[in-house]
């Protein structure tokens, strides 16, 4: 009873509501992957593309090959081609992965920085592994992804990587991983999946996981310089365009400065052949400019002969070498020329205009922004795919299935799988190894069409929506009893617990969460001495309470029986 000594009119607060269970977020993913910048190890929480490139910097810029030709039939005509950059696109593709996560309704979502990306481009495992591995200290994600785990070619360095996300997941049990099968052009969609069961994931932990099938054909392109993109014009023989041989000029304060590239094409007619950058020239044949003992070679010989206050060797990858200006105005102009000394044959090619000076010639200028932006990205779906477990989520509920939902910003898978593929996908009697495919549909767009685990043999835990709706109930009642730890193991704790489980349990079946006429058909609580515990569980310390939930299940395959119903009159 309150001590009041004053005299005067007191309000004291009765709570007649029992505690209640509060439900935790169901679609945080956690992405691991390389990234522009890295301030810290730790995983960084964000809920936008905004906060990430604040964080994380910016996606990888490409410097793709654009190729100018003389059209066979009419001269007047430009043809343009656009390659790959001489060393491969990049195999950094989380920034493009987020961007398919937020497209397809995905919110917050954790990010760890494995490194920063690499000058080989090269993606390490035990860089990821690591990576992975700090997610266990957070305790707010559910969906586990590592999207750059793809282009991983070392035999096992995928199956190290997927076992891993399904280690933590059977730990912590509040998280799942979501995973991508590679496609093989020269394989078939049930060649792609047996490579996938049998090399790239393990027999344990299985309901943890969910895989999906094939890439796909996406909205987006990749992130480019004009000022870095160097055309090759060959209107009028290898090396006779009007974009060859020409002077740069310096680009504006704050970009890239002038670059430019020389290509050795033809080792063996490269004798005596000269180089001229700016007023220095470099002759094959002459100090320790000695030809390799093939293009790459020579490539590499010619770019520690480059010496000059005035420009610098960028980059040389195979037969390519990139040279850029040190300095802005006159000194930052490169002139690069190729003086062919054997008549046999071109040696090499030398290309100093970029896009960005192109853009006087409208005409040419967007003819090949648009043939650059064309040229679009194919990204395998997971980012994709927990974007789209956020938004059934947020719209319908944890317990539904992420299927029959439509994929947006994508053109369309690039494996069309069938019907009868989709078969051996689905179901494995062997593995269980359950593969969800992404198709399109006429009228309906690209769906994703499946939501199995990895346990597909297993009649428990076969499905998403239950594996998932199981995490959020079991953490949510964890979470929600952790306050009663060291409370009096009495019937009034024990009768406190079961009322604020039940009425958790009642609004999941309201909501259609469970199965059942009445919640008694849906789910039992059941805790008490002689029920869940006996006496020494009570010596020992133990509070044991039972919880059973008929989980809703989808309908994956609706069977419809007709049959001709006899005349009766």
């Amino acid at each position: 009873m309150s001590n009041y000594k004053t005299p005067g009119v007191y309000i004291e607060e009765i709570s007649t509501l029992p505690a209640s269970v509060a439900p935790v977020a169901t679609a945080i993913p956690a992405f691991v992957g390389y990234t522009e910048e890295r301030s810290t190890q730790k995983p960084v929480r964000i809920t936008s593309l905004l906060e990430y490139r604040e964080h994380f910097g910016e996606s990888m810029s490409e410097n793709y090959g654009i190729t100018l030709t003389e059209n066979a039939l009419d001269p007047t005509i430009t043809d343009i081609a656009v390659s790959d950059p001489a060393g491969g696109l990049s195999n950094y593709i989380l920034y493009y992965q987020l961007q398919m996560y937020f497209a397809n309704g995905g919110g917050p979502c954790y990010i760890v920085s494995a490194d920063t990306y690499q000058v080989d481009g090269s993606i390490d495992k035990a860089q990821l592994i690591a990576g992975i591995k700090l997610l266990e200290a957070e305790d707010e994600p559910t969906i586990l992804v590592v999207p750059e785990s793809i282009m991983l070619t070392v035999p096992g360095d995928r199956a190290d990587i997927n076992n891993e996300l399904l280690i933590q997941c059977n730990k912590l049990q509040d998280r799942v991983a979501v995973m991508d099968v590679a496609a093989n052009p020269a394989d078939s969609v049930v060649n792609d999946a047996t490579a996938f069961r049998n090399n790239e994931v393990g027999m344990s932990y299985l309901k943890y996981g969910a895989a999906y099938y094939p890439a796909l054909k996406t909205a987006l392109i990749r992130r480019y310089s004009e000022g870095s993109l160097l055309i090759t014009d060959d209107r009028g023989g290898p090396g006779a365009g009007v974009f060859h041989n020409c002077p740069l000029s310096a680009l504006t304060v704050g970009d890239t400065y002038a670059i430019g590239k020389i290509i050795i094409t033809n080792n063996a007619n490269i004798d005596g052949d000269e180089f001229t950058i700016g007023i220095d020239t470099y002759k094959e044949g002459v100090g320790t400019f000695i030809k390799g003992a093939g293009n790459a070679s020579t490539a590499d010989v010619l770019a520690n002969e480059i010496d000059s206050p005035d420009y610098e060797v960028v980059d040389r990858t195979g037969n390519v070498i990139l040279i850029r200006a040190t300095a802005e105005g006159p000194a930052g102009e490169l002139a690069l020329e190729y003086d062919d000394a054997d008549t046999t044959g071109i040696g090499a090619e030398v290309s100093g205009a970029t896009l960005e000076r192109l853009a006087a010639d409208t005409t040419l200028y967007n003819d090949i922004k648009k043939k650059i932006d064309a040229y679009t990205l194919e990204l395998y779906p997971c980012a994709t795919i927990a974007g789209v477990y956020a938004k059934v989520d947020r719209d319908r509920g944890v317990w539904k299935a992420p299927a029959n939902v439509s994929v947006n910003a994508v053109l369309e898978p690039n494996i069309l799988v069938t019907h009868a593929e989709q078969e051996g996908l689905n179901i494995d009697a062997t593995s269980g190894k359950s593969i969800n495919a992404i198709r399109p549909f006429t009228g309906k767009g690209n769906l994703v069409w499946g939501a199995r685990t990895l346990a597909g043999n297993d009649n428990e835990w076969r499905y998403v929506p239950v594996r998932r709706f199981f995490n959020f109930m079991e953490e949510s009642i964890q979470k929600a009893t952790e306050p009663s730890v060291f409370e009096p193991n009495t019937a009034a704790t024990w009768s406190k617990l079961k009322t604020m489980i039940e009425n958790f349990l009642v609004q999941l079946w309201s909501a259609g969460a469970l199965a059942g006429a009445t919640p008694e058909d849906a789910f039992f609580v059941n805790v008490g001495l002689g029920k869940t515990m006996t006496a020494l569980d009570i010596l020992e310390g133990r509070l044991i309470i039972e919880v059973g939930v008929a989980a809703v299940r989808p309908a994956e395959f609706i069977i419809m029986k007709f049959s001709h119903k006899l005349q009766e009159s």
